[in-house]
């Protein structure tokens, strides 16, 4: 049993020495290549989706294995942060190129191209992310916590109207 890369030249023969994956339903292997292979494209794309393709894997598969591979999850997030500064560069690139602000981003590889407005939702969501600024949901209003005396007092309110409840009956 054997998966197709990218490059249909480089079949690599799947061993038993990973943890398991699914692929269309077939069970697949996860080897030391799949892995190099789906960080070299989540760098060149900061896509997961596009990514897990590039292997031939689901990416349902890809984050199961994030879950359970500590060192899998931080090669992961460097080469996602590598994707986003490639995305970054691109933007800045086709501004100076006077490409606008809109458009498709060129791209040197054989990656499809990037959509102007998409690229930049990617990098406002990435950094409000990472700062811990901006809001990152969609819709309604902030959520707010109450504190500890609020939350007390709500349960003790709740309580009285219980036990006034029961009394009345």
């Amino acid at each position: 049993m054997a998966f197709q890369t990218r490059n249909q030249a480089a079949a690599v023969v799947l061993t038993a020495t990973q943890p398991l994956a699914r692929k269309g339903g077939k069970r697949v292997r996860w080897t030391r290549r799949m892995k190099a292979e789906f960080l070299d494209t989540l760098a060149a794309t900061a896509n997961v989706s596009l990514s897990a393709a590039a292997i031939g894997v689901d990416p349902v598969s890809v984050y199961a294995l994030r879950r359970r591979d500590p060192a899998f999850l931080v090669e992961w997030g460097l080469a996602l942060e590598q994707g986003y500064q490639l995305i970054e560069t691109l933007l800045v690139g086709h501004v100076l190129a006077s490409g606008g602000a809109t458009g498709p981003l060129a791209r040197p590889d054989d990656h499809p191209p990037i959509d102007f407005d998409a690229a930049l939702r990617l990098l406002n969501q990435h950094r409000a992310a990472v700062t811990g600024t901006g809001r990152t949901r969609r819709g309604g209003p902030t959520p707010q916590r109450a504190s500890d005396d609020e939350t007390n007092a709500a349960i003790l309110k709740k309580l009285a109207a219980i036990e006034k409840a029961r009394d009345v009956a």
